[in-house]
Parts: C-alpha cells; sequence; structure tokens
C-alpha cells in the first residue's frame, strides 16, 4: 500500500499552474497576491483522479528563482516529476536550477512535458525538443517520455493524464512499516477545528487518536483527525497529501521544516556527518567552513560545512563533510538534502545525511572515519550500525535506540543486527531485557583489560579467591546492566568464572607458601583456643610477628573457605563457636520466647564486647529477630531443626 505524489518543475511562466488546472479543475494558486501578480509564489496542492480510479496527490511548485526556497519545500515529498518546459522559450535557468535540485533529492521517475505547443509551428517544436534532450543528457530524466500539450486548449491533456497512470501504476518505493514522517510545509488554524499542519508523508502511517511528536521542537500532540486529498480519514500513510488536525499546539509554535513523528522517533539535529557533492556548474569553489543554506525536508536551516578533506572542493567534486546548523533540525540516515549559497543565493549543491549527532572526531580516526563513511554512503542499515558502534556514535547501544538516527523500525534494525553478528562484524547481547549492539573492537579491549586486572590482582592477592565485582566493574568504567552481558559472555568462553559478589581468571587457584601455611595453622589453632574472646587483627599481628597484610590476607582466605566467620568490622570466629553458639540459642529457645543481650552474653561466658557482634550476626543470618531490646527465634533455627513451633511474634 502506497500513495503517490506528483510534482513539477519549471522555469516562471512555463505553465506549471495552468498546466495542473486543466488536469485537475484546480487552481492552485491560492495566495491574493498570487492572483494579482500572476505567478505562484509558494507551494499549490491538488489532486487528480486517474483513469485506473486511483487518486494521486499534486505539489505545484513555484519557478521565479526568488522563490526557489519554496520551490525546495515541495520538492522532497515527489515520487513523479512533470518537468515543465514552455515551447516557445525552451529550456531557461530555472529549468536546469529546478533539474539540479531535482537529481540532488534522488528523484528518480519523471515526464518531460512541453507546454505551450499551440504557440509555436511543427518545425519549432523538433528544435526544442532536440535542445531538451541535450539538456537532459546525463541526468534521470535522459530516457523520459516527453508530451507536448496545450493547457489553453486542452491538447495532449489526456495523453499526459494517461501517462501518469501508467507511470504511477508501478510501485513508488515507500517504507510503510517505519516510523510515520510527515515534513510540514503548512500550518494554519480552522475556525471551531483548530490547528491544521499539511505535508507529504515520507514513510510510515499515521491514525486518528495517536499520540505524535513534533521535531526538532519536541512538542507533544494528539492526531484529531486527518483529511486525505480533501477526505476524511481514520489514517493516512506514505505519499498522500495529508492533513493533521493536532491539538494542544498553536500555529504560532509551528514552523515550516518542522516534522510530525511518533513520540521518540526522532532527535533534535544539531551536526551531521554527510556526504556532500558541489555541482559542476557551480561559479565558485566551496571554502572549509563555509556558510550555507541547508534544505532538508521542507524546512531551511543556515549551516556550515566543515570538509574532512582538504581546504576547498572544486565544482564537480564531492566529499564527505560535518554540518554545524545554526538551529536544530530534523533529519536521519540517508535523508537528502540540497545545499544553496548564502549570498547571492543559488543552489550550489547537495547529498546524503549519513550520521546525525556524531562526536567530535580524533585526529587518529581520520582515516576510519572517511572509511565508514563511505560504506555508510554506498551501503544500508548493516554499514549504518557497523559504522555508529565503530565510529560516529556510541560502541554499544540498545537497538531500539538507534530508531531515531535511522528513522527505521525496530523490527528492521533487529534484522540488520543480527545479521551482523552472524557474519561477525558486531555482538548482540541481551542487555538486561533488551538486545544490545556492541562494537567487536570495543568488546575484545575491555576483554583484555579485565584479564590484565584480574591477572595483576591475583598476583597482588594470591590468597583471594578472586576480586570484587563491583570493583572491575568500576575499574572497567562499565555500567552494571552492560558489564554483567559482558561478564556473562566471558564466562561461558571460559576466560571468567563468578561466584557471588566475586569473579576471578577461570583456572585460577589460590596457592600458599609456606609462610602463609604456617600462618594460617597458627590463625586456626587461635581461634579455636580462644572461643569466644577472638583475639583482634592487631594482637594476632603481634603474637605472629608477621605485618598486618600477612595476617589479614590468610584471614580473608579462610574465611572464604569458611573455617572462619566475619561477625563484625574487625571482629572474627572460629566455625565451631559459631555453631556452638546457634546450638545454644537453639536449645534457649526451645524452653523461652525472648532473649536479652545480657542473657547472651552469659550464655557464652564472655563480654558484650564479644555478644552483641556475635548476636548482630545471628539477626543477620536469620537465627534471631530483634524486637526492640529483646530478640526471638529467627527462621534460621526452625530450618535446621524441626523441634517445635515458632514462638508469638517470630
Amino acid at each position: 500500500m502506497s500513495g503517490v505524489i506528483v510534482g513539477t518543475a519549471g522555469h516562471i511562466d512555463h505553465g506549471k499552474t495552468t498546466l495542473i488546472k486543466a488536469m485537475t479543475g484546480i487552481d492552485t494558486d491560492r495566495l491574493k497576491e498570487e492572483k494579482e501578480r500572476g505567478i505562484t509564489i509558494d507551494l499549490g496542492f491538488a489532486h487528480l483522479l486517474l483513469p485506473s480510479g486511483r487518486k494521486v496527490g499534486i505539489v505545484d511548485v513555484p519557478g521565479h528563482e526568488k522563490f526557489v526556497k519554496n520551490m525546495l519545500a515541495g520538492a522532497g515529498g515527489i515520487d513523479l516529476v512533470l518537468l515543465v518546459v514552455a515551447a516557445d522559450e525552451g529550456v531557461m535557468p530555472q529549468t536546469r536550477e529546478h533539474l539540479n535540485i531535482l537529481q540532488l533529492l534522488n528523484i528518480k521517475k519523471g515526464i518531460v512535458v512541453v507546454t505551450k505547443k499551440d504557440l509555436v509551428d511543427e518545425e519549432w517544436l523538433e528544435l526544442i525538443k532536440e535542445d531538451i534532450k541535450k539538456e537532459l543528457k546525463g541526468t534521470f530524466l535522459e530516457n523520459s517520455p516527453m508530451v507536448f500539450v496545450s493547457a489553453v486548449k486542452g491538447e495532449g491533456i489526456k495523453e499526459l493524464i494517461e501517462l501518469i497512470d501508467n507511470m504511477t501504476a508501478e510501485s513508488c518505493e515507500k517504507d510503510i512499516d517505519s516510523p510515520f514522517r510527515l515534513p510540514i510545509d503548512r500550518a494554519f488554524s480552522i475556525p471551531g477545528i483548530g490547528t491544521v499542519v499539511t505535508g507529504s508523508p515520507i514513510c510510515g502511517r499515521i491514525r486518528v487518536g495517536e499520540t505524535v511528536e513534533i521535531f526538532p521542537k519536541g512538542l507533544i500532540s494528539k492526531v484529531r483527525s486527518i483529511e486525505v486529498h480533501g477526505e476524511s480519514k481514520d489514517s493516512a500513510y506514505a505519499g498522500q497529501r495529508t492533513a493533521v488536525n493536532l491539538s494542544d499546539v498553536k500555529p504560532e509554535d509551528i514552523s515550516r521544516g518542522d516534522v510530525i513523528s511518533k513520540v521518540n522517533a526522532m532527535m533534535s539535529v544539531n551536526r551531521a556527518a554527510v556526504w556532500f557533492k558541489l555541482l559542476k556548474d557551480s561559479p565558485k569553489a566551496l571554502k572549509n567552513r563555509e556558510r550555507v543554506r541547508f534544505h532538508a525536508g521542507t524546512g531551511e536551516v543556515m549551516a556550515r560545512i566543515n570538509l574532512v578533506e582538504g581546504d576547498e572542493l572544486l565544482p564537480g567534486m564531492e566529499t564527505f563533510a560535518i554540518v554545524d546548523f545554526e538551529e536544530p533540525v530534523a533529519v536521519v540516515y540517508g535523508d537528502y538534502y540540497v545545499v544553496r549559497s548564502y549570498s547571492p543565493v543559488y543552489t550550489i549543491g547537495g547529498g546524503r545525511v549519513l550520521f546525525v549527532n556524531p562526536p567530535r572526531l580524533k585526529r587518529a580516526l581520520k582515516d576510519k572515519a572517511l572509511e565508514t563513511l563511505k560504506k555508510a554512503k554506498e551501503g544500508g542499515l548493516e554499514d549504518f550500525i557497523l559504522g555508529f558502534v565503530s565510529v560516529f556514535g556510541s560502541p554499544h547501544i540498545p537497538v531500539k535506540d538507534l530508531m531515531p538516527y535511522t528513522g527505521k523500525s525496530f523490527e528492521r534494525l533487529m534484522e540488520a543486527a543480527k545479521s551482523l553478528s552472524k557474519k561477525g562484524k558486531v555482538l548482540v547481547l541481551c542487555v538486561g531485557a533488551e538486545d544490545e549492539v556492541f562494537d567487536i573492537k570495543f568488546c575484545e579491549e575491555k576483554r583484555e583489560q579485565a584479564k590484565q586486572i584480574l591477572e595483576n590482582y591475583h598476583q597482588k592477592f594470591p590468597l583471594s579467591e578472586g576480586m570484587a565485582k563491583e570493583e572491575l566493574r568500576s575499574r572497567l568504567n562499565l555500567v552494571g546492566k552492560v558489564f554483567e552481558a559482558l561478564l556473562d559472555m566471558w564466562a561461558k568462553k571460559g576466560i571468567v568464572e563468578s561466584r557471588g559478589k566475586t569473579v576471578r581468571l577461570k583456572g585460577f587457584a589460590v596457592r600458599m607458601d609456606e609462610k602463609q601455611k604456617k600462618v594460617a595453622d597458627m590463625l586456626l589453632r587461635e581461634f579455636k583456643e580462644k572461643g569466644w574472646t577472638p583475639p583482634s587483627v592487631e594482637e594476632l599481628q603481634a603474637l605472629f610477628g608477621v605485618e598486618e597484610g600477612a595476617v589479614k590476607e590468610v584471614l580473608n582466605w579462610l574465611v572464604f573457605k569458611g573455617d572462619i566467620v566475619k561477625i563484625g568490622e574487625g571482629l572474627y570466629l572460629g566455625r565451631e563457636w559459631v555453631e556452638r553458639a546457634l546450638e545454644l540459642l537453639r536449645e534457649f529457645f526451645r524452653e523461652n520466647s525472648e532473649l536479652t543481650v545480657a542473657q547472651f552474653r552469659d550464655m557464652l561466658g564472655t563480654t558484650r564486647k564479644y555478644a552483641l557482634p556475635l548476636l548482630e550476626y545471628m539477626d543477620g543470618i536469620k537465627a534471631t529477630r530483634r524486637l526492640k531490646d529483646i530478640r526471638v527465634a529467627g527462621v534460621k533455627l526452625y530450618e535446621q531443626s524441626n523441634k517445635g513451633e515458632p514462638s508469638d511474634g517470630s
């Protein structure tokens, strides 16, 4: 399903508006000034019912050189162009400029319409025909049909309409599946209805009741009603001249050049990496950083073109550039644009948008950037994704977040990402609940960095079973979910292994030297003998005559093994003494429902200094549960022993 937009192009007073009226009965000159001066100043719109029963939208553009800006606002959505040339004048300056614009916008279909045939004889028509063919050589219209008409007498009009019907019967490629985009060419208010905007949607479809966003301003609105070719509809899609009634916005809040799309489907763009071609008939070279008029969609903004290579671009040459906009625009990957000089104003070139809002490039990446830009220009979504994660964006990004950069649907982006993954050019990992695409080089660098960090850690702490995951994540400078996804991948590949909150290199095993083994034996003996009045780290250090680090290292290893239990900051107990305390608690709660710190202290035969931290440890493992100043039995006691029932409050 797709609609078709037919547009006019050509020099002033060559009969474009008269031709449209002869075909449709609609006078597209709607402004008072247009009526008075007899020339088209702004865009005009009509629709035509074809013999096949299909209806096409028509955009009539002004031909005067002063109004090329308005012509550009209507040319972007054209599927089939009628290049109008008056038989009595032939090809004129605006004929050539309009033709250049059509080519820069990548319009591929057209009909050459020679008007005013009634004003010349057959011999002159033949001369004009040959002159037009000469001018069209090498352009997309070189082999296009040519029709001779007289709008005043109605000659050739029927044949032209039949030709339009035949040429539009073939599908004009439209992307219906991607998010809706309508570049606005008019915004006005109708009493009793409110704000209405019009335009030619270039992709997707929209329905009454949908919430939309107006880019680049970020205004949120709702679709009240839709008209297509003057008829009320429930929806509209790409290729149909569409009028949309919007709520909660005023006409003065909207400008020609703004774009209606789905919420968050686009972004406000301040700079773009582009391919640019300077027309061969441009009167001068383009200087680096030159100020120009940038036309995309229906809008015009001032901008500066930063050439990626060289200080100037000669006529007929092409290059890649970074365009800095003086005010935000709404463009995406693949959009075609036209550039006109600042002053005097004339069309000098154009090209294609490749990457929007790219980061500042480092000089070291210049060669890689040029290669990436070339592939993105010549290729499709896969080349865009590859270029985004490797140079012109972020090294990893959720697939759905690529939508505002490309204007494409999630399904198409996901398909392209998976295709790249199968080819081994990117990685697609599940991060949290979302599919995220990763640059392979980035993943390799993080993997090697992680291996080096863990290797250094194991050398420094040979008795530690592993490094804290959070510390490794911080040193790799990764967000939590991305770190977990990479860690999971490394574990599956046998590079690392994780346990709880720690991670280590695969195959790493604790190896104690003789000195450490001796310290371990002494620690175990000391904690066994001291019972519920254990020594502090400082006391152990003084007792063994070794440095503090050696005691802590071995102590931490024994804690990891489970031989020693850490009950508080700087306080440790032998495992068997913790188990004995648990058994004493179990016996106590068989006969009692409440326990105080003093009772627990007396039960162990120790001091409050040790009893309180141990009791808080018991709270932590749910052997006890604190209620103000007393403890009651916790669930752990009943999980380990099937004797008795929990007391009230437990």
